[in-house]
This record gives C-alpha cells, structure tokens and sequence, in this order.
C-alpha cells in the first residue's frame, strides 16, 4: 500500500509562534497543561502542522499521550501515521504522561513499544496536585530562563521532570538543524 505526503494548511498563531507544536494523540493527554508551563511550545490541536512553510510555522512537533491503554495506542497510531505517510513535520519525541500515581506492568511495557517508534521520550510523572490547579496559577518556564533551583514539594515551581522534557524537546531540535538546513 503506497500513501501520499499529506499537505496541511499552516496552523494559524499569533506571530511569533511558538518553537515547538505539542500534538495530543487524544483529548486528555495533558497538552494544556505542558503548554502552559514550557511557554515555548503550543497546542496545535490535534492536527499535524504543515512542516513546509518555516516562515509562518515551527516544524518541530512532540507527540503527547496519557499513559492509558487508550492514550498509548493512539499514540502509536499516529507515531505510525507520521511515517507511513511521510508527513512533513519534524517529529522530535513522544512525551507520556502518567494517569496516577503507578502504572500498571502491561501498561509500562506498552509504552516501552510504542516510544521504540521515535527517536526520544520524555515521561512527566504524577503530580497530586495538579487537578485541583488552575492553569493560570501554574508557572511557566523557557529554555533562556536557564534550569531553576528545585525545592522539594513547592507547588510554585515547575516540575523537574517537565522541565527536563523541555531540555530534551531543545537539545533535539539543536540535534535537527543540521538535518532541517541541509533539506534532508
């Protein structure tokens, strides 16, 4: 079975937009929240950002799933999207998200095969607080704000594990400009 490159439209975005799209394989995967606190990311609504036009969109995308049965096999569903049909967009990792506070074994060896289907991953673990938190109240956090100071338990701060994804989510796209220059 062959597939065509999917063209997309632009996402439209305030300019300039933002560095990286976030791509929820599902509704509740956690995107609004991971939006919010690295604010150089956006939510792209569940759509594949067109990935041909630089000058109006970031090409990066981060996949997004909740580490569900659910999440994870949409997930890998559209890992496998981006590849059999040769989306344009840059694919730079899958971030799971976990949906309490363990993860039940067929679950983690799930998510074991479905991020063997990109080049990175970032898990953000259980954070008790956050239901009850208002994005609003949540800090934000950008790469050029350097690594914070953590202080065990404050809930003013940005979590480590989600800043360490944001670390990762940069350190690739350093890693895929040579690659994105060089029109491979």
């Amino acid at each position: 079975m062959t597939t065509a490159t999917i063209h997309a439209a632009p996402i439209p975005a305030d300019r300039p937009g933002p560095a990286v799209w976030l791509l929820g394989a599902h509704g509740g995967a956690g995107v609004s929240t991971l939006a919010h606190y690295l604010s150089f990311t956006g939510d792209c609504d569940r759509q594949w950002p067109c990935g041909t036009d630089v000058e109006t969109e970031s090409p990066y995308v981060v996949m997004v799933a909740r580490e569900t049965d659910y999440g994870l096999k949409k997930a890998h569903a559209r890992l496998i999207q981006h590849r059999e049909e040769k989306l344009e967009c840059e694919l730079l990792g899958l971030i799971t998200v976990a949906n309490s506070p363990t993860l039940d074994k067929s679950l983690r060896q799930y998510r074991e095969v479905v991020k063997t289907a990109t080049a990175e991953h970032w898990r953000i673990d259980w954070h008790k607080f956050l239901p009850a938190t208002s994005l609003p109240a949540l800090p934000r956090w950008h790469p050029l704000d350097g690594v914070p100071e953590q202080i065990k338990g404050a809930r003013a701060a940005v979590p480590k594990d989600v800043i360490d994804a944001g670390v990762g989510i940069v350190t690739a796209i350093q890693r895929s400009l040579p690659h994105l220059r060089s029109g491979h």
